[in-house]
């Protein structure tokens, strides 16, 4: 199966996006092949500073939809909260430009680490999270936001038949699909709706020993219950692999991660409903996964078949150790 190709942004469209920028005098430009391969970024190294350059992925570019991210992240930033600044353009200060149909931004570049796979700088995402849903609890943006709701769990299921329907890796998204099944009955419902991150994982922070300097890509940001963020963050903190090969990774969780991030969110954790907590790891596991398979026919550029089989076997740990995850959560959340 071929590689799914990185998209690239090329030196006239560099030079013509920062055309619309005030960055200095340039010294060095160079790729950065971090993230979604969709989304296209650069490093530029000026007399001015050092900066990302973006451009939006096809389907997160509509310039409504950028301008709600942006609102959320400029307030985070005036709050003090660790987000890079956005850098407005030459003319208007607009946080965002667009270029023959495309949009980019530009953000500073925060110099940090990535994440080392240690308690510490779990226990400080859990707190920076909590501190998010915190200060944005009654933000409103200035933007239409879009909205997370459990039908989202409908279409889920409904990737997994399609993926079934082609006959590449058939037998594994049968198999998930059975497994999705089983999980569904235990999901939280909707919950009170706040603006959440949406895609709260370590690869879009930037880490300074256990300190976490930066939070990235707001592109996902939604309405939802604050417990698909945790969801989110409890799974990609605790998440074990070893190697390449997704069919040599465990299947249960690194339980000393998984307290620690639990034990930074805090108390107000409880109040998420923490009794659907291991069924919504699997969900968000479940639907990172399928989706791009269902979009582009792999995982990544890779076969799909051992990612499949990867988050059914896990998925099946959540479901079997559930009550025991429950226990864990709530004991760590209190501080334990």
């Amino acid at each position: 199966m071929p590689a799914q190709s990185r998209s690239v942004m090329a030196p006239g469209e560099l030079a013509s996006v920062c055309a619309f920028y005030e960055l200095g005098a340039v010294r060095s430009v160079y790729a950065f092949n971090r993230g979604s391969r969709q989304s296209p970024k650069a490093i530029l190294e000026t007399e001015r500073g050092k900066y990302l350059i973006k451009r939006r992925a096809r389907g997160r570019d509509d310039p409504s939809r950028v301008a709600s991210s942006h609102d959320l992240q400029l307030f985070l930033h005036a709050a003090g909260f660790p987000t890079p600044a956005i850098i407005g353009t030459r003319h208007g200060n607009n946080s965002m430009a667009q270029l023959d149909g495309r949009v980019y931004e530009v953000f500073a570049f925060v110099e940090g680490e990535a994440f080392d796979r240690t308690p510490e700088p779990c226990e400080d995402a859990g707190r920076q999270l909590a501190r998010l849903h915190a200060l944005v609890r009654d933000y409103r943006s200035r933007w239409p936001a879009p909205a997370w709701t459990p039908e989202q769990h409908d279409r889920v299921a409904t990737q997994l038949g399609e993926i079934a329907a082609r006959g590449v890796a058939s037998r594994e998204a049968r198999r998930l699909g059975a497994v999705f099944d089983r999980l569904r009955p235990a999901l939280a419902g909707p919950g009170e709706p706040q603006m959440l991150h949406a895609d709260w994982h370590p690869g879009n922070m930037v880490f300074r020993g256990s300190t976490v300097a930066a939070v990235l890509d707001f592109d996902a940001a939604r309405l939802g219950p604050v417990l698909v963020d945790i969801a989110s963050g409890s799974l990609q903190f605790s998440m074990t692999r070893v190697g390449v090969n997704p069919d040599d990774w465990p299947d249960g969780l690194d339980a000393h991660r998984f307290a620690a991030f639990l034990r930074g969110y805090g108390p107000e954790a409880a109040g998420a409903g923490l009794g659907a907590l291991p069924a919504m790891m699997g969900a968000a596991l479940v639907g990172e996964v399928v989706a791009p398979i269902a979009a582009t026919g792999t995982f990544a550029g890779r076969d799909p078949g051992p990612f499949l089989r990867m988050v059914c076997r896990k998925t099946e740990w959540l479901i079997e150790n559930a009550s025991k995850i429950d226990a864990l959560a709530s004991h760590a959340a209190r501080g334990g």
